[in-house]
């Protein structure tokens, strides 16, 4: 793992899940991580094919060019990177599995952004782990990044990890401190999708609610 974003989203879900394989969604403090949530997602498993956008920060919707709502995670990505990513998701929430993947987003005019993401289980109040928390950055520092919408991307590496593997965390704190202290990623512009913009960047905390349908991932790949 290689962005400090995604990095201060493990540390914080590492402290807060304590012993236990994963935290509860209603343990999730929004204000403990208001510099990374730009980048911050929820997806909620529906079945083995089917990850919807539950919360995706303005952050992400603006890299990407467009809005995660009804958006099923598994559609985003191309040829076979779409069965590693579901096999993932459901290794995430059906193990306790910590997923990291760096993968190539690339635009309609073929300009690409090499991108890390974390995949971390959420459980439920009753301990089922229906949902996955998660943050997605451009490792690049590209000037258009934000300016194109990305819609198609590939993955490059997997990495799983245990939860045992993790180091013993920092106190929950000092880390959400340091978190808050953290200057947070500003992702460019999007002049073509400036009303958009607008809207996205007035909200707080910075994280949307999508809506419950979501896109059919073909089941035959």
């Amino acid at each position: 793992m290689t962005h400090e974003t995604a990095q201060a989203l493990l540390n914080y879900w590492n402290e807060l899940r304590g012993n236990r394989p994963a935290p509860k969604r209603s343990e999730i403090e929004p204000r403990d991580i208001k510099r990374i949530l730009p980048h911050v997602f929820i997806l909620e498993r529906s079945d083995r094919w089917t990850y919807r956008f539950r919360l995706a920060g303005t952050g992400l919707c603006n890299v990407y060019g467009m809005e995660f709502r009804r958006h099923n995670m598994a559609a985003l990505w191309q040829d076979d990177s779409q069965q590693e990513i579901l096999k993932l998701l459901n290794d995430v929430t059906g193990m306790g599995t910590i997923g990291v993947v760096e993968y190539t987003a690339e635009t309609p005019d073929n300009r690409q952004v090499s991108m890390e993401m974390v995949l971390l289980p959420l459980a439920q109040d009753n301990g089922a782990v229906t949902r996955v928390l998660g943050a997605a950055v451009p490792v690049d520092n590209l000037p258009w990044v934000g300016d194109h919408m990305l819609i198609r991307q590939w993955t490059d590496r997997i990495q799983r990890i245990t939860p045992e593997e993790l180091p013993i965390a920092p106190p929950l704190v000092a880390a959400a401190r340091k978190i808050a202290q953290a200057k947070p990623p500003r992702p460019a512009a999007i002049p073509s999708l400036g009303t958009r913009r607008q809207r996205l960047g007035a909200e707080r905390p910075y994280l949307r609610l999508v809506h419950e349908k979501s896109i059919e991932v073909d089941k035959a790949k």
